[in-house]
């Protein structure tokens, strides 16, 4: 989605040079071979002139001509001139030997001369340009004539063949001057068409996209979210006391300032993301694939660079950025207010800063301070399980569209796997973290779009994912989701079995109808109660799959009796619940920019007539609730035997990674973070 191409500059004709050179490199030697092999197999035969003298003085200047190339000194114009010369040469001799030497009778010495002919004036007309192509290519048809003619006198050839001959020849002239004069007026018009493009489309001063252009792609990614449920956001950005910069330096340097800033910027976005000048020293960016949070993180990094960027002329400029996120069928006029009321927000807070459009509670929250008792180790980064993942998102077209942002998106959830799984090895991290992707992305795309609210709708996406889970080829018009489950669901067969894939369907199915569940409650407006929401929670949070992976990826295999022991079954529920509500905590500012109520705070709030501040301190005693029993429990486990109580203090060991790892990484995760660090 970045602006179209400039016109052709010196680079590009270097370029262009640089092709031709590396063309000849090829066509001499391998025309110089079939020159040499044609010399040696035609020893003996029949027009021993033209193949005694005419191929060994070939098969030299093809030599040298390739030596010049090679060395570099010579000129590539002289190549080609010379390259032509050798050619036109052959095709003459040849010419004269057919109608000279009647050893070879006529009509097959002439075909033998007539395969040549398009070769000599098509290659005319690419080397030269089209009045020296006809030139020259005239001056060969009359060399040619001339010697036919001498053939015709001396009485070696009939005069009705030579007629066909130069008939046909002409009418070979004929067609490429006609064809290269046609070519020359295409490209002409495509140039004409190019200019007109970018008279309509870009910005006359910075080369960016214009305001049309950016409406034009303002209702396609409009159209296409609300037919696909894909992320996107916009980002609206205004120049600081810009005209204070025209009044003290003049316009010159204003303008230069503009395209300063637009360089900057399109070095800065990504390359799905479309910058534009929306109007004086106002800028609008599409950034397509990326929700709210992942928006203002790249905004932030946006500003920055614009702040270090020395402005020749006018010292240092800063801009004041307004941030919204698409959401489920909004116009792009609402969208843009939004942005444009964050914008002002951010100019009004002080300028040179970051604002998102988000939904403003009447007093600013306080997050409480959520203890950790299990921390985990630093993460790390994971780069190659980042990369592979990347990979394999881009062959199904999923998650950011950039290489750039797509690691970025796969290393968050490389270092989700990570968390929760310390003790896999690299190729079980890599299932972890292409299968954490998929359900994001599944997650987002309710989010973003009205699936999330239409339940007969999610139904049926969600069986399509569970047909490709149970190893069913998807339709050939499938969406990208569903062939990256089938592909996964290959994968858990070759690492597991049939019934350990079947344990996990069974929990993914139940998870879907959990997400069913919270649809049908978004479209009726219904909110759970709390009873209700404390029973469904664990389940939207697809917990029980991954308590099913400890098998597979850590390789723990806890018997189903100690499963279902009520100190085990205690202990599980603990760690579930506590993972449920500090998720909810800390993503409650992004919910409520959805208008989502299936978070702990807000049930609480409806249930208890609680305002937000308050519910946001009860789900916290709620957290540590939950944490204090489930080291109760921990510090109560029943002796279950030298063979199990092994297993036992290993699965232990694996819930408070989870309870901690998830908490750690939610809290670094961009997912959540909708107030960028400055």
């Amino acid at each position: 989605m970045r602006a179209p191409d400039p016109p052709q500059v010196p680079g590009d004709t270097e370029s262009l040079s640089l092709l031709r050179r590396r063309t000849y490199l090829l066509i001499l030697p391998v025309t110089l071979l079939a020159v040499c092999m044609t010399w040696a197999l035609s020893a003996g035969q029949a027009n021993p002139t033209f193949n005694s003298v005419a191929l060994p003085l070939l098969a030299l200047g093809l030599l040298l001509l390739l030596l010049g190339l090679i060395s570099g000194r010579v000129p590539l114009r002289w190549i080609e001139r010379g390259f032509y010369a050798v050619v036109v040469t052959v095709f003459l001799a040849k010419y004269a030997s057919a109608v000279i030497d009647l050893t070879v009778p006529p009509d097959t010495a002439l075909v033998e001369v007539f395969i040549w002919t398009p070769f000599v004036y098509v290659l005319a007309f690419l080397i030269e340009s089209p009045r020296n192509a006809l030139t020259r290519s005239a001056g060969v048809y009359g060399l040619s004539s001339l010697i036919g003619a001498y053939g015709v006198w001396i009485g070696g050839m009939p005069v009705e063949r030579l007629l066909e001959f130069h008939l046909a020849e002409g009418i070979i002239l004929t067609l490429t001057s006609l064809l290269s004069t046609l070519k020359n007026q295409v490209l002409a018009l495509k140039d004409q068409v190019g200019d007109l493009h970018r008279l309509a489309h870009l910005d006359p001063l910075t080369g960016i996209s214009n305001r049309r252009q950016l409406e034009l792609q303002l209702s396609h990614e409009v159209l296409r979210s609300q037919r696909y449920g894909t992320p996107w956001s916009v980002i609206l950005f205004d120049l600081d006391d810009f005209k204070a910069v025209n009044d003290a330096y003049g316009h010159a340097v204003g303008d230069e300032v503009l395209r300063q800033t637009s360089a900057v910027m399109q070095r800065e976005v990504r390359g799905t993301d479309l910058l534009g000048r929306w109007g004086g020293e106002e800028f609008l960016i599409l950034a397509v694939q990326i929700d709210l949070p992942y928006a203002l993180d790249l905004t932030e990094r946006m500003r920055l660079a614009l702040e270090r960027h020395p402005m020749p002329g006018s010292g240092r400029i800063t801009a004041s950025f307004g941030v919204a996120a698409y959401r489920d069928q909004e116009s792009a006029e609402e969208l843009l207010a939004r942005a444009d009321a964050a914008l002002y927000g951010a100019k009004a807070a002080g300028k040179n800063r970051v604002e998102g459009a988000l939904v403003k509670v009447d007093t600013p929250l306080r997050h409480p301070a959520l203890l950790n008792p299990f921390p985990v180790p630093a993460p790390d980064p994971h780069h190659g399980v980042a990369l592979e993942t990347s990979r394999w998102l881009s062959t199904f077209d999923l998650g950011p569209q950039d290489d750039v942002s797509r690691v970025h998106f796969s290393g968050t959830f490389a270092q989700l796997a990570a968390a929760l799984h310390p003790s896999a090895d690299e190729d079980a991290l890599r299932l972890m973290a292409d299968w954490y992707c998929v359900m994001f992305l599944h997650d987002d795309r309710c989010d973003a779009s009205g699936v999330g609210k239409d339940p007969t709708r999610l139904r049926h996406l969600t069986g399509r994912l569970l047909t490709a889970l149970r190893g069913h080829t998807p339709a050939p018009g499938d969406e990208p989701l569903a062939w990256a489950m089938a592909d996964l669901s290959r994968r858990f067969r070759e690492a597991g079995d049939d019934v350990w894939l079947g344990e996990v369907t069974h929990h993914v199915t139940a998870y879907f109808s959990s997400l069913a569940w919270e649809a049908d409650n978004r479209a009726r407006g219904v909110v759970p109660t709390l009873e209700e929401y404390v029973r469904m929670r664990p389940l939207t949070a697809g917990l029980a799959i991954d308590e099913a992976f400890l098998s597979l990826v850590d390789d723990l295999h806890l018997p189903d009796e100690i499963h279902a022991h009520p100190t085990v079954q205690a202990l599980t529920v603990h760690a579930n619940r506590a993972v449920c509500w500090s998720n909810d905590i800390i993503s409650l500012e992004k919910e409520l920019q959805g208008g989502d109520v299936h978070n702990l705070v807000l049930v609480l709030r409806q249930e208890r007539g609680l305002g937000l501040q308050d519910a946001l301190e009860a789900a916290a005693a709620m957290y540590h609730q939950e944490l204090e029993r489930l080291i109760d429990v921990e510090q109560h486990l029943p002796d279950l035997g030298s063979d199990i109580n092994p297993l036992l203090a290993r699965y232990v060991q694996l819930q408070q990674t989870r309870v901690g790892g998830i908490l750690e990484w939610s809290w670094r995760s961009k997912r959540y973070q909708l107030i960028p660090s400055r």
